[in-house]
């Protein structure tokens, strides 16, 4: 058994607030902001067969899907196109994929993976990820930001003016700003910490099952816990009003609202440390405020078609632009990890499961869970 590694590059005239479609099953997503109107694709694919011709034939089988219109870019995995679900394989070849994009910083992202994890930087066009069982890790973002995970985590770093919606059953979510236009986060037992300034025009709102909220306000706050057997406890000077399942905790001027709404877990509010505060994003500005989200999802209600010019010039792209393949090695003496593999296919089996709608949500995280000890 050995191995093949190939690197295939594509690039595509999108301007510069495009849209970018990425879904896949277990491979690593990851995008970048850049400036310019052109997106460049990156895929890594990596191949275990009996031989370097099995190899070859399984990725002529698992070659991820591009397709180029004016404006746009959807990347797919041969896979999310099949009744059964199963990962490429091919004579008995398995094929894993990686997939890095550079798009304009104003690209409208929305990225769809089920057991991969999902990278993403300097962006502030409308975006939305999603996994089930991987981990988001965002950094350097602004604009409407929507990202959710069943068994794996979500954290923003160093995030610019954002409006975000974020959800977890399992794994924690961890998100730091320079300013949150309205917060909408999400999780059944894990943690919540968010740090920065909360907009006193926004909708605030985080909730948690039996996890604790951490709030490190950047300006005047009122923060609110509903919970059954919670409390607030604060670490800077507050105003202190309700009880028997109601608190109200005033900082500052108070004039933003933060309502925390828990089973058993509580709300701490955390006095700000150095470095805490974001002082310059590197993604640009968005405009002044993020739009509000339509009932379609950020990605169909953002931006409209490129004019006809653009539109021709991206056409024209698309036609003369295919894949280019900048680098291959083969190794034919890797030795394959048969347990890893095992674990791989009943996480597959689970996430199949899922997404026929055989089981639900939490009793898909469960069987995760168990199959990763």
């Amino acid at each position: 058994m050995g191995t093949l590694e190939r690197t295939e590059t594509l690039a595509h005239r999108i301007g510069s607030n495009g849209r970018i479609t990425v879904k896949t099953i277990s491979c690593t997503l990851r995008v970048r902001g850049i400036e310019g109107e052109e997106a460049r694709l990156t895929v890594t694919y990596r191949i275990r067969a009996a031989d370097q011709t099995a190899a070859e034939r399984a990725l002529e089988t698992g070659r991820v899907i591009v397709d180029r219109g004016p404006g746009s870019l959807e990347v797919e995995t041969p896979e999310r196109r099949l009744s059964t679900g199963l990962a490429w394989l091919f004579g008995g070849a398995r094929v894993r994929a990686d997939v890095a994009l550079e798009v304009p910083w104003g690209t409208k992202v929305r990225y769809e993976t089920m057991s991969g994890s999902i990278e993403a930087m300097a962006l502030v066009g409308d975006q939305k990820y999603r996994t089930v069982s991987g981990d988001i890790r965002l950094w350097n973002l602004g604009g409407l930001v929507e990202a959710g995970s069943i068994s794996g985590s979500v954290t923003l770093d160093n995030g610019g003016d954002v409006r975000l919606r974020a959800n977890t059953v399992s794994g924690s979510i961890k998100v730091r700003a320079r300013r949150f236009y309205g917060t909408a986060l999400s999780t059944t037992s894990g943690g919540i910490s968010i740090v920065g300034a909360l907009d006193s025009s926004g909708d605030h709102r985080a909730e948690s099952i039996s996890g604790t909220v951490d709030l490190t306000p950047l300006n005047g706050v009122t923060a609110e816990l509903r919970a059954i057997s919670g409390s607030i406890v604060s670490h800077v000077e507050h105003r202190s009003e309700g009880g028997r399942g109601y608190w109200r905790s005033i900082v500052g001027d108070g004039r933003a609202t933060f309502k925390v709404n828990s089973t058993s877990g509580g709300l701490r509010i955390l006095a700000a440390r150095p470095g805490d505060e974001v002082v310059a994003a590197a993604a640009p500005a968005p405009s002044s405020v993020p739009p509000t989200p339509s009932d379609e999802g950020p990605v169909a209600a953002a931006g409209g078609p490129l004019g006809s010019t653009e539109a021709s010039a991206a056409a024209e792209v698309a036609e003369e632009a295919g894949p280019h393949e900048t680098a291959e090695t083969w190794n034919p003496n890797e030795t394959v990890d048969v347990v890893e593999e095992t674990s791989g296919d009943e996480e597959l089996s689970v996430l199949q499961a899922l997404e026929r709608g055989e089981i639900g949500v939490d009793e898909a995280a469960e069987r995760l869970d168990r199959s990763r000890r």
